[in-house]
């Protein structure tokens, strides 16, 4: 039996085998003869679609080596935006020919008589592609130009106070995303597209999305406010709650800063509608601010370091003695009798500036207190005993 089954089933798979052979080899061939076939009906336009590309790599690389040395040449004369304009035109101007020869090139292979009903559609089509290809690569120009212009000024806001760094990026951001909106709206209108109803979509959806995005909206409306506003600016000193550090980038969404540890932070917008901001660069002076406490028993010697402080801090070039100064005691302290002691630096001093002073300052008052025979405190207690203590001494049970 065993054998009988083995001569029943090969022939089996010597048919499938075949007809699957059969089928490959069928459609290889058809293949062929439809490759042979389109190549024979358009033997007369492969010369005009080799020549339609010849012309467009001539355009392209001669155009190309216009506008580089045009650009060139226009920075070298000063103007910097004409040549910031060349360059940012030779790329998308290639791949533009190169789109329009190639959708020309379709549609005399695909459609050699566009006076049929199927090749009209079909050229219709293309022309459709060519255009949508044009729009896109015009609004790439378009970016491509302001980024480069936000660059060169970026430039020219670090190296000068004539422009704002934020203001340049909030303005070319904003270009940026109208402008591509925009090449979509023509796009869309281009294929046929309703735009009436597009924009009644539109205007619904935003309804609807400001509800379910509260949040998204809040942040995004806080750093238009931010960029408009302009409460700090990129590298300025920021507190902000309980979060301080210098900003590195202000987005339409959120900050970045970097926290005095080095450590990057990452601020949502919508912080700095409902928080107060200290920006620590606009600082025109900085208060310096301090207790010391003095023991109970050099309470006589109060009045004369209280005198003594005051007239160091008065006669030192660094502190504004026309600014806030003070020195008053001020508290009966648990263990020391405190004094309070304030001023202000001259106009201009740094962070560090202020450190180094308020160092100087303190040990200028420990060599006035030492100076006065007194002593600064340390945390004490005092245990009263009104009556001797008496001991009796239990009896041995033994």
């Amino acid at each position: 039996m065993g054998t009988v089954w083995a001569t029943m089933t090969t022939p089996a798979n010597t048919n499938i085998s075949s007809s699957s052979d059969l089928d490959i080899s069928g459609g290889l061939s058809a293949a062929h003869d439809w490759f042979m076939d389109f190549i024979q009906t358009r033997q007369s336009i492969l010369i005009p679609c080799l020549v339609v590309l010849g012309i467009a790599f001539i355009l392209h690389v001669v155009l190309g080596w216009l506008l580089s040395r045009y650009a060139k040449r226009m920075n070298k004369e000063g103007f910097q935006w004409t040549g910031i304009m060349a360059s940012s035109l030779s790329l998308p101007l290639g791949l533009a020919i190169w789109a329009i020869a190639f959708t020309m090139v379709a549609r005399m292979l695909i459609a050699p008589d566009p006076t049929k009903a199927e090749a009209a559609i079909l050229v219709t089509r293309i022309a459709q592609v060519r255009l949508g290809c044009i729009l896109i690569l015009l609004g790439w120009f378009l970016a491509r130009t302001v980024k480069r212009i936000e660059n060169k000024c970026a430039d020219i806001a670090a190296k000068s106070d004539k422009l704002d760094l934020t203001a340049v990026h909030a303005v070319a951001n904003f270009l940026v995303v109208f402008i591509w909106l925009m090449t979509l709206l023509i796009a869309a209108q281009s294929y046929g597209m309703d735009m009436t109803a597009i924009l009644t979509l539109g205007g619904a959806s935003a309804f609807a999305l400001s509800f379910a995005f509260q949040d998204v909206f809040k942040n995004i409306f806080g750093g238009i406010m931010i960029l408009f506003s302009r409460p700090f600016r990129v590298g300025e000193a920021v507190e902000l709650s309980t979060i301080s550090g210098s900003v590195e980038k202000i987005g339409i969404y959120q900050t970045r800063m970097r926290g005095w540890d080095k450590v990057p932070i990452i601020i949502p917008n919508s912080m700095f509608l409902t928080n107060p901001i200290r920006n620590m660069t606009g600082i025109s002076q900085r208060k310096i601010q301090f207790v010391i406490g003095l023991r109970y028993q050099d309470f006589d010697q109060i009045k004369p370091v209280v005198q003594d402080v005051e007239t160091a801090l008065k006669g030192h070039q660094d502190v504004d003695e026309n600014g806030l100064l003070r020195v008053v005691f001020n508290n009966f302290g648990d263990s020391s009798l405190d004094i309070a002691i304030t001023c202000m630096t001259k106009p201009g001093a740094s962070a560090g500036d202020m450190a180094a002073l308020q160092q100087e300052l303190m040990i200028k008052v420990g060599e006035i207190v030492a100076g006065r025979g007194a002593d600064f405190a340390f945390p004490t207690q005092t245990l009263d005993i009104p009556a001797p203590i008496e001991t009796v001494s239990k009896p041995d049970s033994r």
